[in-house]
């Protein structure tokens, strides 16, 4: 018999999550990019405030 093969289950969250410093509500935590390339905005997860990169 041979060996059966598996695949490893590799977790990926959204590309577009940093872990970074608020400027709003000076949280650390998860912050959301968003916004075209060249001129991304940041939105925080905890205060849901948008402020500039």
């Amino acid at each position: 018999m041979g060996r059966r093969k598996t695949q490893k289950i590799i977790k990926s969250g959204p590309k577009n999550v940093t872990t970074g410093h608020c400027p709003k509500c000076q949280t650390v935590g998860r912050i959301f990019i968003i916004g075209q390339v060249g001129a991304e905005h940041a939105k925080c997860a905890s205060c849901n405030q948008e402020f500039d990169l």
